[in-house]
């Protein structure tokens, strides 16, 4: 991978994420804040590397006809995607006091955005007439307004790069599940920025004003960018991935049990709706996988049989199976058998019902517990132990 690809395949990253994003940002019209700063953060994140790759940084000069007119495009980039990170996680974590929380993201664009002026007024004021392309902060470390426009960018991104890590980190202790994973990988992402980006500019800059030549670290900072950037973005959508991505895999595990009641006749099939591919609507499907397990174990409730279930729970634990791991073995058992009942009993004379059926049978197991443990041994000799005694009768 050459030096470009790293910057392309993470921005294009985040401008994916930003696109996914946009049909319901152009629903809300801004009226959303917590979608408006997300879409906010993506695009400007993915507009910095995009911009960020050395042949962009190329051809942004050529272009403009300015020496070096890309590294302060990219600064004031860098400078807005920062008050953009602190905006998003006011927002995303909310307070009591709505109003409170859109003054503070009101000052926090006005702080940053006037940052961005003063950044493009510093690098109008000063001399950067020969390009650079991997080494423009250490190069320029001495220059006047140059340099002061260096050190603004580094301590503004520096800044948010430290609140938002430090807010996303606080707030993770307070929240479960997908959100705080994607709280906990935010707050690394952005530590990262600090530690391998900022550090390391600010020491190659401190280096060249006491003399010294320590530019091994912008090349350091730059191969760290592409990382914690994807790491941020990828942070912030884990919450918003994080309900489809449970229901995508309910839906995988529940797939055996499916087949297992396929046989099962005499039970309404849920009307199964068109889906485009781009659409799944995975709490749709998984809706219908469940009515459709939960009406064929209805149906042939009929033939559970009981003590088919206390035989497999005991061989269950004999075998050092827990007692929940037991239980849920033996439902699934029973489950078995009595699709193997119902499917011999169709098309003949009814077969006497079992001695120990008892007139309703509850189950305790999830659904998709019972599903994984069809794959028991135990199970399995049921279900064949069964299909052998309904092949005689």
């Amino acid at each position: 991978m050459n030096s470009n690809s790293g910057f392309y395949v993470s921005g294009g990253l985040l401008l994916l994420a930003c696109l996914l994003k946009l049909p319901a940002f152009m629903r809300n019209r801004g009226r959303d804040w917590l979608l408006s700063s997300i879409c906010a953060l993506l695009l400007i994140g993915s507009g910095v590397l995009l911009t960020a790759a050395p042949s962009s940084i190329v051809f942004i000069n050529r272009v403009t006809g300015v020496a070096n007119f890309a590294a302060a495009f990219i600064y004031i980039l860098l400078t807005s995607f920062s008050g953009a990170s602190i905006v998003l996680v006011l927002n995303w974590r909310g307070g009591p006091d709505p109003d409170q929380t859109r003054l503070l993201s009101r000052i926090t664009i006005a702080v940053y955005g006037t940052c961005c002026l003063v950044i493009a007024g510093l690098f109008w004021l000063g001399t950067a007439d020969v390009e650079q392309i991997h080494t423009f902060d250490a190069y320029y470390a001495t220059t006047p307004f140059i340099r002061e426009m260096i050190v603004l960018y580094v301590l503004a991104h520096a800044a948010a790069s430290l609140i938002t890590s430090r807010l996303c980190w606080r707030w993770s202790h307070e929240v479960y599940g997908t959100l705080r994973t994607g709280l906990r990988v935010v707050a690394v992402g952005y530590l990262m920025h600090w530690a391998g980006y900022d550090l390391a500019v600010m020491g190659a800059v401190a280096a060249r004003w006491a003399g010294a030549n320590a530019d091994f670290l912008i090349d350091f900072a730059r191969a760290t960018t592409g990382p914690s950037a994807v790491l941020v973005s990828t942070g912030f959508i884990i919450p918003l991935l994080g309900p489809r991505g449970e229901e995508a895999v309910r839906y995988w595990r529940l797939a055996p049990l499916a087949r297992a009641v396929r046989p099962v006749q005499g039970a309404p099939s849920p009307v199964t709706l068109p889906l485009p591919w781009w659409k799944p609507n995975l709490q749709l499907r998984l809706t219908q996988r469940q009515t459709y397990i939960s009406d064929r174990i209805v149906a042939c409730r009929g033939h559970f049989d009981t003590r088919i279930r206390d035989e497999a729970r005991a061989a269950a634990l004999a075998a050092k199976a827990t007692e929940e791991a037991a239980a849920v073995i033996a439902e699934a058992a029973m489950i078995a058998a009595g699709v193997e009942l119902h499917r011999s009993a169709n098309g003949s004379p009814p077969l006497p019902p079992p001695l120990a059926a008892p007139a309703r049978v509850t189950f305790h197991g999830d659904l998709a517990h019972i599903s994984r443990a069809l794959r028991s041994p135990i199970v399995k000799n049921v279900r064949r132990r069964t299909r052998m005694e309904t092949a005689t009768v």
